[in-house]
């Protein structure tokens, strides 16, 4: 069986780098459970780890990720998987060190919101976005792209649905690094190289001030707390019934 998640580590002269490649190349790397499962292990491990300096998110055979696997049979309704989703895009955002995500090809649904939870995003000029969480009525898009691109942007993107092509999405601010096909994971290493050689205590409060200043914490509580509702119930909770989290569910 092949592994959904491969997980390579790069030594620097101030640290470690870990390169986490999604691979199910036959499924557009779309992220099935035990993808998830293997990905946020792969975070987990990454956080345990002190001499840490900065993680690249990218994926196999020329494509990112074509998001939840609308194949997969789930006997619970989609509730641990969504439960999955959530507690990856937590850790993503909240990892205390550098993250870029390498994007080539298509980063739909759920591979957009993981290259959305990175810190830097790095994009091939053929590459692809796409938010189609209101098609499939998924309430999911806004947490992180409303600071990212601004509010009537993120508007655009998530309630049409439609697809970004990356100029588009460089243009906007998504990303940061428009390059050509196949460059985009070394371009994404030297920016966490360069970053691995800053302070690593100070880059970690940066990053949590960054967070905090942007309200980031609250905001993805607040759209996981929806979703899993949503996944929980079968049913959008609207208005007033919207959860009011507070602070993230991991510290």
């Amino acid at each position: 069986m092949t592994t959904p998640v491969v997980v390579e580590v790069a030594d620097l002269p101030q640290g470690r780098l870990r390169l986490i490649r999604l691979v199910r190349p036959d499924a557009r790397n779309a992220m099935d459970t035990a993808m998830l499962v293997a990905l946020s292990d792969a975070l987990d491990d990454a956080d345990r780890d002190p001499d840490l300096r900065g993680v690249l998110v990218t994926g196999a055979a020329g494509t990112f990720s074509a998001g939840a696997d609308v194949r997969e049979d789930l006997a619970d309704g989609g509730r641990r998987r969504m439960e999955l989703f959530t507690t990856v895009y937590e850790q993503l955002t909240l990892l205390r060190v550098p993250t870029a995500a390498a994007v080539e090809g298509h980063a739909v649904g759920g591979g957009a919101e993981v290259a959305a939870a990175c810190d830097l995003r790095v994009a091939a000029e053929d590459a692809v976005f796409r938010f189609p969480g209101a098609s499939f009525g998924i309430p999911v898009g806004t947490a992180r792209t409303v600071g990212q691109v601004g509010l009537s942007t993120a508007k655009d993107w998530v309630l049409s649905g439609r697809d970004v092509p990356a100029g588009e999405a460089f243009a906007a601010g998504f990303v940061q690094r428009l390059v050509p096909r196949g460059e985009t994971a070394a371009i994404a290493i030297d920016w966490l190289e360069q970053v691995a050689g800053r302070d690593p205590s100070t880059v970690a409060v940066l990053k949590q001030m960054f967070n905090d200043h942007a309200g980031v914490r609250n905001r993805v509580a607040y759209e996981n707390d929806a979703l899993r509702a949503q996944a929980e119930t079968g049913s959008l909770t609207t208005g007033e019934d919207l959860p009011r989290t507070v602070r993230p569910r991991r510290a």
